[in-house]
């Protein structure tokens, strides 16, 4: 089985459960000299309060404990996930920076919209968070809602009655873009897609009903859900998500025959790191994931639905894979593609 397949099949089959991961505690392993002995920085490329930054602030108190040093996080947005780049590249391959990022690092590789490379100009540390998408609506939005309970084919109708002009807020990230193109396809409907950086403004959009509907994965809008601020009106997955039990699936509910794209949020550093950092580093991230503190933020915001972690080798196979993914999917929804990936 392909990795990358790996999560997809941890849901079809109802593991809605996080895989126990067997691993050596980072204590057990000699530190690299007397690396570190002064804080480490982790770079989020995407705002403050998202899933990324969530992901991270997560991380933080766990890691600090294992390395025996603070352990800073700095949000870097803007660019769609680019703009935090810069930084990181100027930065020592010394192990100090850390680079937090997504399955952009794939799309936006197989776009041309950068060259580093996820697993070659780069080294893989951590996958620690691996999330679905769904759709939802405000639960005030009588178009989309009957009886408190929103209607996915409400939604299509409304589309269909309205082309183009059914808006989406949405993220300037391609996996988001991808999957909403497939959705598009599949239901024969066009949108309007509205782009915000920042999480706040995206969920924003649709509680405040000035967009109508929202992408987002499960995980990063639970809150507002269990506060009655949002609906959700469709799973983007081969079966309904167990939180959302009475929330149709694009696959159990409609047969739409897709395995979905998935917001892999993972670290990297430097590919010139010494590699028994880097050894280190994997040692860390699984002893942290494993953590109470940790594995209790992945109950919280609903990221135990599949196997939500992945180390160093496992991690090279995914993005290796995925570049593979993006490069077909591009092609089919006539997104551009680098030269030498055509």
């Amino acid at each position: 089985m392909k990795t990358w397949r790996k999560a997809a099949l941890a849901a079809t089959t109802g593991m809605f459960a996080a895989a126990a991961v067997t691993v050596t505690q980072a204590a057990e392993i000699p530190k690299p000299g007397d690396y570190p002995k002064r804080p480490i920085t982790i770079i989020v490329c995407f705002g403050k309060g998202g899933g990324s930054d969530q992901a991270v602030a997560a991380m933080q108190g766990p890691l600090s404990k294992i390395f025996g040093v603070k352990v800073n996080k700095i949000n870097k947005p803007g660019g769609g996930g680019v703009n935090c780049l810069p930084d990181f590249q100027q930065a020592p391959a010394d192990g100090y920076t850390i680079l937090q990022h997504g399955d952009g690092m794939a799309s936006k590789y197989v776009s041309g919209d950068m060259d580093l490379h996820p697993t070659r100009t780069l080294s893989p540390i951590a996958i620690t968070n691996v999330a679905p998408t769904a759709m939802f609506v405000n639960p005030e939005d009588e178009r989309f809602v009957e009886d408190g309970k929103a209607s996915w084919d409400k939604v299509v109708a409304h589309a269909k009655a309205n082309p183009g002009q059914m808006t989406v807020s949405n993220i300037n990230v391609a996996m988001e873009l991808a999957t909403m193109g497939k959705v598009e396809e599949f239901f024969g409907i066009s949108t309007k897609q509205v782009m915000f950086d920042k999480p706040a403004q995206r969920y924003g959009a649709v509680i405040g009903g000035k967009l109508d509907v929202l992408m987002e994965q499960p995980g990063d809008v639970l809150k507002h859900v269990q506060a009655g601020k949002l609906l959700p009106v469709i799973a983007i997955w081969p079966e309904r998500f167990g939180i959302f039990a009475d929330t149709p699936a694009t696959g159990a509910d409609y047969g739409m025959d897709w395995n979905p794209l998935l917001r892999l949020r993972s670290f990297w550093v430097k590919s010139e790191t010494s590699q028994e950092i880097k050894d280190y580093l994997d040692a860390a991230f699984r002893e942290a994931y494993q953590s109470e503190d940790h594995q209790a933020f992945l109950k919280r915001k609903a990221l135990d639905i599949v196997n939500s972690y992945y180390g160093a080798a496992d991690m090279a196979g995914i993005f290796d894979e995925a570049i593979g993914t993006y490069t077909k999917v591009f092609k089919e929804t006539g997104q551009r593609v680098r030269a030498d990936l055509q």
